[in-house]
């Protein structure tokens, strides 16, 4: 073999050698971290300036390696961990945005957030104390809004008070903005605190209540004793549906309970109620009624079977949409 082909043969095996190791260097590394993934958000509905938390897996503790993106929009993180993203709803002209994460390079499955404002309206009684009215009172010195309906009520250090027995009585809230819609984009939840005293007395909430202040739900305990029952036209003791009725553990008397009511379907409808000393959830349950009262107002009811009664209810909330 001559020199000159020795030395081209040379000169190709060096050039496949540098061509090799070119390709090797310009090889991209490998993008081995997790796929990040939205479960939900709360609150589950959120208006513009909203605080907005993200629940999920496998986002970036550093908030440099998160995109958070509103349709086309990117929103800056205001804090970040590996499994929620809190940010602030950006103004957008759209009743819903699909919200994905961008975590370390890679993109999370698309989640809707729907964007209509939501109506908040709240009570917490903290004002003077009013000795127990009825309806024949006007105008209702316990709040313009408030219609008692049957018995008696007062305000007593900062809470909606009775101590009358043998009574039954309810009181609604009433107002133009108030309409407890449930299904196509309208839900509600109605919240409040409620103490009841011992001797078989029932105290509890009322909601969906209609125009004729008859027909409505009514969730109320009494010892161990939670009932969530439907009045038909002739209101209380007037029982069109039973849908809770039976003793759970845990349940006492003189004892605060958070109550909540929720439903974004009409017809189903879900009630918790929970214990705001432990926040330890005492009861959860859904609930559905194929033949459903919709729209109405909520509101407080008690039955005093005992003498004297000591019945309290606070911390009125409602949120609609």
């Amino acid at each position: 073999m001559s020199k000159n082909y020795m030395i081209a043969g040379v000169l190709v095996l060096l050039s496949g050698m540098a061509g090799s190791c070119k390709k090797d260097n310009n090889k991209l590394p490998e993008n081995n971290a997790p796929i990040p993934r939205i479960l939900k958000f709360e609150p589950e509905n959120a208006g513009p300036g909203d605080q907005l938390t993200i629940k999920g897996l496998n986002f970036s503790p550093d908030p440099e390696k998160n995109i958070v993106r509103f349709n086309q929009t990117v929103v800056a993180a205001q804090s970040v961990s590996d499994t929620a993203i809190t940010v602030v709803v950006p103004d957008l002209t759209v009743k819903s945005a699909a919200i994905t994460v961008r975590s370390n390079g890679k993109i999370s499955n698309r989640r809707n957030l729907n964007l209509v404002q939501i109506k908040k309206i709240s009570d917490d009684f903290n004002r003077a104390n009013v000795d127990p009215v009825d309806r024949t009172v006007v105008p209702n010195p316990i709040g313009a809004n408030w219609e008692i309906v049957a018995g008696k009520l007062g305000l007593e250090n900062n809470r909606l008070a009775t101590h009358a027995g043998g009574l039954e009585t309810y009181m609604l809230y009433r107002s133009p903005e108030v309409d407890m819609k449930a299904g196509n984009d309208h839900f509600f939840k109605f919240s409040a605190s409620v103490t009841v005293s011992g001797g078989g007395s029932f105290g509890g909430v009322i909601f969906n209540a209609q125009a004729d202040n008859k027909r409505f739900y009514l969730l109320r305990t009494a010892g161990t004793l939670v009932q969530l029952l439907k009045t038909g036209s002739n209101g209380p003791g007037d029982w069109a549906a039973i849908m809770i009725n039976d003793h759970f553990e845990g349940f006492t008397d003189n004892k605060p309970y958070q109550v909540t009511i929720s439903s974004s379907t009409a017809g189903k409808i879900t009630i918790r109620i929970s214990d705001p000393d432990t926040n330890g959830v005492m009861l959860e349950r859904t609930v559905e009624d194929a033949n459903p009262y919709l729209g109405g107002v909520p509101g407080f009811y008690y039955f005093g079977l005992a003498n004297p009664v000591n019945i309290y209810f606070d911390d009125f909330s409602l949120e609609l949409q």
